[in-house]
């Protein structure tokens, strides 16, 4: 028996340790060291076991020693660490983005739906029967191969104007409307194989918004994927210089591949000009769909001061590794 606390020592030992390091490395978040930033992806679950090694070591503790107190505190920094970023998505904080209440005309509302399909997924009819029950005025789907562009054209009815940017590089990307687009620009911010959309929309009330679509490149190497080996990601700098100098209400929304945690500034060298609708209200995470132990927020939605929110969700799995996101906004 004694053995085995012991070894049980050791074994909680290593692993506070090793969360506890992880965890302050976590906040070198915007490093272009690639192994650095994925810190900044299991926040979530770095918090649930630093929690449970802390009960597990105060358990087991008999005699407390010099290192057992240094353990303890490395996982109560730990948790110090990630608390910091994971508070902004909890209702201990203020929403940045209003609740709408009150409304009376549907005119100056706009509702999308945010879907990753995962260009190698073969189940269509599950995001098809989605998009027909939510009613979205806007379908913006990412990962869209020749395939997915074919399956998708039953939309085209409901949804009469739409930019298609289709590629066989996990990158292409569709976006359907039931409202007016114009001044539509397809533009590639980092790289010659991802594009994003730039378009105004006109909403029914003949208020214009500006929309920004992107799905930037992940902080990780693929041999037989786009991404930006050796260079540092610009794709949300960029964009962030163009939302520095919008005229219009504006909405940025893709999968980002990235981790917000409410700290848009940081990402897009924007101070205080959009905002993430998920701050004060929840996680809301959209990947990963097939793995419950590794989720997190990676589809994301920023809207300009001008907007209130008037419901946000999580859809049902559509046999992508996302989930989709549906929102609804209000001006």
């Amino acid at each position: 028996m004694e053995k085995f606390r012991k070894a049980l020592y050791v074994i909680f030992y290593v692993i506070a340790a090793s969360l506890a390091i992880c965890s302050i490395l976590s906040i070198f978040r915007n490093s272009e060291i690639r192994y650095l930033k994925m810190l900044d992806f299991p926040r979530i679950q770095f918090f649930i076991f630093l929690v449970i090694s802390l009960i597990i070591l105060l358990a087991i503790i008999r005699r407390w020693q010099w290192y057992d107190y240094l353990a303890i505190t490395g996982l109560l920094t730990g948790l110090v660490v990630n608390s910091f970023f994971l508070i902004n998505y909890t209702g201990l904080v203020s929403v940045e983005v209003p609740t709408a209440i009150n409304l009376k005309t549907t005119d100056d509302q706009i509702s999308l739906l945010l879907t990753n399909v995962k260009m190698s997924n073969r189940k269509s009819q599950p995001l098809i029967n989605l998009i027909a029950l939510k009613k979205p005025d806007l379908v913006l789907a990412m990962e869209v191969n020749k395939w997915w562009e074919e399956e998708l054209k039953v939309l085209q009815k409901e949804y009469p104007y739409s930019q298609h940017t289709i590629n066989e590089f996990t990158y292409g990307m569709v976006l359907y409307s039931k409202l007016p687009l114009t001044e539509i620009e397809v533009e590639y911010l980092n790289n010659k194989k991802v594009p994003s959309f730039d378009c105004t929309l006109r909403l029914r009330s003949g208020k214009k918004i500006k929309l920004h679509c992107l799905h930037p490149v992940p902080p990780v190497h693929f041999e037989d994927l786009p991404d930006n080996a050796g260079q540092e990601e610009t794709a949300l700098k960029q964009l962030g210089e163009k939302v520095k100098d919008r005229k219009l209400p504006t909405i940025v929304a893709g999968d980002l591949n990235d981790l917000v945690w409410s700290y848009v500034d940081e990402l897009t060298g924007t101070k205080k000009i959009i905002f993430d609708v998920r701050v004060g209200r929840g996680f809301y995470n959209s990947f990963n769909a097939k793995n419950v132990f590794t989720r997190w927020p990676l589809d994301h939605v920023f809207v300009s001061k001008e907007f209130r929110l008037k419901k946000i969700e999580r859809l049902p799995k559509i046999g992508s590794d996302h989930f989709p996101i549906f929102v609804e906004l209000v001006l």
